[in-house]
């Protein structure tokens, strides 16, 4: 955007932790399931390569990619509970953002009801819903220490399909104002991602024809004795 006005500037700060925050989540999953991350975004992987196959090797063989996935992931926590915090410490919050807009403090006018449906998922305080159980990651564990996190189980993660609906709603909002402002929010990330495919395919071609004897056994032992032979004569 031109003439960078206060509103503008702080909607545009809200964009790149937006942006960001869709980056840490989108290495989170694709780290964590390459399979997965390609079903919920309906991608087609590229047919050398059987991606059952490519998602166990990245799963199971590969312990760094699971690293960077958890940090990835505690990254899109602490970022997008900013952007959706009601707490006066965040200054790039969306409810912050309306409320200026509310009270006037900006010139920009833009409609207050661009709001309703991000703002009702801001402020539902049910435990259960997808934003509270970010909100206690981020508060009661990824703020704190290691041994905290060793308390954490798999109830209090919101599943990828139930952040990724989250994060359509806010591309709702984010779409809606900038197009009020007669501009374009590019929200695609795929870009940032290319880097690990490209590696993953390098991971399937070296399990292709490597004769490391403790790889070789745990992918027969995996896959059978006749899809593992498959799996190595597909070069």
């Amino acid at each position: 955007m031109e003439d960078k006005t206060p509103c503008k500037r702080l909607l545009g700060d809200i964009y790149i932790l937006y942006i960001k925050s869709k980056i840490a989540l989108a290495e989170a999953h694709l780290c964590r399931s390459p399979k997965s991350y390609f079903e919920r975004f309906d991608l087609k992987a590229d047919p050398k390569y059987d991606v059952d196959i490519l998602d166990y090797l990245v799963r199971g063989e590969s312990p760094g990619y699971n690293d960077l996935s958890r940090k990835s992931w505690i990254l899109f926590v602490i970022e997008i509970s900013k952007i959706l915090s009601t707490g006066k410490g965040d200054k790039f919050s969306i409810y912050k953002f309306h409320n200026k807009i509310l009270y006037k403090e900006f010139g920009d006018a833009i409609p207050l009801n661009y709001f309703e449906d991000i703002l009702e998922i801001v402020n539902d305080k049910q435990t259960d819903n997808v934003l509270n159980k970010l909100r206690l990651l981020r508060d009661k564990f990824y703020a704190h220490s290691d041994a905290e996190i060793d308390k954490m189980t798999d109830a209090m993660f919101p599943t990828y399909d139930e952040v990724w609906k989250l994060m359509d709603e806010i591309e709702v909002f984010i779409t809606k104002v900038y197009k009020y402002n007669n501009t374009e929010a590019e929200l695609k990330v795929d870009r940032f991602l290319q880097k690990y495919v490209r590696e993953f395919e390098r991971i399937y071609q070296f399990y292709q024809v490597t004769n490391d004897f403790a790889l070789t056994y745990r992918l027969k032992q995996k896959l059978g004795e006749n899809r593992f032979e498959e799996f190595r004569s597909h070069l």
